[in-house]
């Protein structure tokens, strides 16, 4: 063969490369036929590094086996590794020699950044980004540059949230008595949520600022449809004193069995009256009761007597009350503001002076600004305090100057254009934290120390309570787990909302375990543990696990669980409320896990789901039947054998053997999926480097780009690609580490 004899000599030729081309590519890739878009006459491999953009495209589709087609002429594989290898060298030789920074970029924070950034700020913990719009996403994330627009709309948001958090942070806002109202979820009513009291159930958690000093009435209401006792009960309140500040107020059902403590008071019954009459619960004289708790203390028990609506209806046999909202109003009887976390941050000095106020506008500005400031920086913000302060008091003029700080373009904005050491701290703290920088890495990067020291702070910082945000921000939008699915009630009966946050608990506490201890990525594909508790153990088929906890089991091969594909986020996440579909399986692998999305060809016709003829089919037999279609076929020949291996997966991610078409043919199965994806493991470690460089970078990649992708899976390749690993190489990248040039 003529490629046999070309190869003995080593990587092909620019010639070479050329044959290679015409006798495999030309065809469809010609000027003519255009297929996927990909022209390569004219375009010569010879000189690969002058036309990334259309090269890499090649490299990618070579190794992925995607090209030549099937039914095509096809070389051998030791001849197209040759080929790619030698398209490589010449782009990553370019690379080496041109260093491609990327091209500058002037980003807004998106509402997750910007509420991280007032908290680190200003020491306040309020749920600012919920009043903020939703940002727009690209490339698969919500802090894309390009993507982050500023509006009329958001500008009078930003001023609003300025106003009310700087008076909030510094304690000046007015002591007026209002109502927050904290609704229940389906979870909250169904399960015992994260963070709860063990032995509780159908409760909710809030975390609520309390503004001054005094008495907040806490009141809970049971919801309609729950069995609630018939003599008018509604809710239950009591008058608690609080200091200013952030407390976790937590209202919810204890265990009915355990010991009752405490007088039955403040039950909101007609007039005030107490109710009696004990429930025989299993044949025990027990009385359901509901607990209000603060900062983990309780301040009051009440017992819920008397005749339930529920034990008319079901001959006496009473049924648990659910809450349907709890409501925080005050303050009443106010005293003023104690020294909160965020005065103390504040308040680095006491005198009513103006020189205690240039200090204390400094440090903000400069934790705001995330690098050093001069007084020209601050003189704006000391004109407002002065302007104020002839009118105001002394905290008032310091809350309406930090307000001003929360507007300005320098907060708003991650301006890198100069102070190259401070663009370095922002850019690690935004990657690793989704926020500002703390004191320590500011000061380190004012003493020209980040760039050698860059390594022992990422590991510091990954080591910080901040970095749970690579879970809930970067891992959340790279799986696409923020869709929202339904299964079908009807079909899927045992389906709540707390079954979906059990599948969303394993998987973040999976993640999270990988990347803080240093795990190999490809143990995302294929690990030998997971995070279950008792409901979801069940729900698997897991033996041995009791109790509500979520706790690390080892999983036995034999019942097909290990990493990610198996896990129930994502078998539900892929299929339709009424099935499974191997065609979003699939996808989802080649979009979300190799980042090789197929193209989506127009007018796909559904598949046959009603007639007659259809329900007899397995999924597989209907899959089938839609791709003989010349137009399906293409895109399906890549989709279908990802997705298939997964098909013994039901839309809620249990293990079966058949449908309601019959025996289910899974050509392997997960495990043999598995294997495949791991028998080039480049792919896959290629894939998940690009997606986590694109979130740190903050804008999508380009062709010049591979070359650094690759240099990160080859550093990282030694130690089987571990994700510390991954993230250290990416901060120490070239285009991560540049002065970006302009574009």
């Amino acid at each position: 063969m003529l490629f046999v004899a070309l190869l003995a000599g080593g990587l092909l030729s620019g010639e070479t490369r050329e044959a290679f081309v015409n006798r495999y590519c030309a065809t469809c890739h010609g000027a003519r036929v255009k297929a996927g878009g990909l022209v390569l006459e004219g375009v010569p491999p010879a000189a690969a590094a002058s036309r990334p953009e259309v090269w890499e495209k090649v490299v990618r589709r070579l190794k992925a086996r995607e090209m030549p087609p099937k039914g095509a002429p096809a070389p051998d594989a030791s001849t197209a590794a040759e080929f790619v290898d030698g398209l490589v060298a010449d782009l990553d030789g370019a690379a080496k020699r041109t260093p491609y920074p990327g091209r500058t970029v002037v980003r807004r924070l998106n509402r997750t950044e910007y509420a991280n950034a007032v908290r680190d700020l200003l020491a306040i913990d309020l749920p600012v980004n919920a009043e903020l719009p939703q940002d727009a996403v690209a490339g698969g994330f919500d802090n894309i540059a390009d993507a982050l627009a500023m509006s009329p709309l958001l500008l009078e948001r930003y001023l609003k949230v300025a106003r009310r958090v700087s008076d909030l942070a510094v304690g000046v806002s007015e002591p007026a008595a209002v109502t927050e109202i904290y609704p229940i979820t389906k979870t909250q009513a169904s399960w015992q949520g994260e963070g709860m009291p063990f032995g509780t159930r159908g409760g909710i958690r809030v975390d609520h600022y309390f503004s001054h000093d005094g008495e907040y009435d806490l009141r809970a209401f049971l919801a309609k449809e729950s069995l609630t006792p018939t003599e008018g009960v509604r809710f239950f309140r009591t008058r608690v004193p609080m200091k200013a500040g952030a407390h976790t107020v937590i209202v919810t059902f204890p265990d009915e069995f355990a010991e009752r403590e405490g007088p039955v008071l403040d039950v909101g019954g007609p007039g005030g009256k107490p109710l009696g009459g004990p429930l025989d619960l299993l044949g025990t004289a027990i009385r359901p009761s509901i607990d209000f708790r603060v900062d983990g203390r309780r301040v009051k028990r009440f017992e819920i007597r008397g005749m339930t609506s529920g034990e008319a209806a079901f001959d006496g046999q009473p049924g648990p009350p659910t809450l349907a909202r709890i409501e925080i109003t005050g303050p009443h009887n106010a005293t003023g503001v104690s020294e909160t976390p965020s005065r103390r941050r504040i308040f680095v000095c006491g005198e009513d002076n103006a020189g205690c106020a240039a200090r204390i506008l400094s440090t903000i500005a400069r934790r705001a600004f995330r690098r050093d400031v001069t007084a020209a920086d601050i003189r704006p913000f000391l004109t407002t305090y002065s302007m104020t302060r002839a009118k105001r008091s002394f905290e008032d003029s310091i809350a309406a100057s930090i307000r001003d700080i929360l507007l300005a373009p320098d907060f708003l904005f991650r301006l890198e254009l100069d102070k190259p050491d401070f663009a370095l701290a922002t850019r690690l703290s935004f990657f690793l934290w989704s926020g500002i920088p703390d004191d320590r890495l500011l000061d380190v990067a004012a003493g020209g120390k980040l760039r050698p020291t860059i390594e022992s702070e990422t590991r510091r910082m990954l080591a910080d309570p901040r970095a749970a945000s690579l879970v809930d921000n970067f891992a959340s939008q790279w799986l696409g787990l923020r869709a929202e699915v339904e299964p079908d009630k009807q079909l899927y009966p045992e389906y709540d909302a707390g079954l979906r946050d059990a599948f969303e608990t394993e998987t973040r506490m999976f993640l999270r375990s990988v990347m803080r201890e240093n795990r190999s990525v490809l143990e995302l594909l294929d690990a030998g543990f997971t995070y279950v508790d008792e409901r979801l153990a069940q729900h698997y088929g897991i033996p041995g696990v009791t109790g509500p906890g979520f706790r690390r089991v080892t999983v036995d091969p034999a019942l097909h669980r290990g990493g990610l594909l198996t896990q129930g986020s994502v078998l539900m996440l892929t299929s339709h409320s009424a099935r499974t579909s191997p065609v979003l399986r699939g996808k989802w692998i080649l979009d979300n896990l190799l980042n090789s999305p197929p193209p989506a060809p127009p007018n796909v016709p559904p598949l046959d789901e009603s007639s007659p003829e259809a329900r007899k089919l397995t999924t597989r037999q209907k899959v089938e039947k839609h791709r003989n279609s010349a137009v399906c076929a293409s895109c399906h020949n890549r989709i279908d054998p990802l997705g298939f291996a997964l098909e013994n997966f039901d839309v809620l991610g249990r293990w079966r053997t058949s449908d309601e078409g019959g025996v289910i043919d899974s050509s392997g199965g997960p495990e043999a999926l598995k294997r495949t994806l791991l028998e080039r493991p480049e792919i896959f470690v290629h894939a998940t480097v690009e997606r986590l460089l694109t979130y740190a970078l903050g804008r999508e990649l380009d062709a010049r780009d591979q070359p650094t992708v690759r240099e990160i899976v080859r550093a990282t390749a030694p130690e089987r690609y571990r994700f510390l690993d991954i993230i250290t190489a990416i901060v120490k990248s070239l285009p991560f580490q540049s002065q970006q040039e302009k574009s």
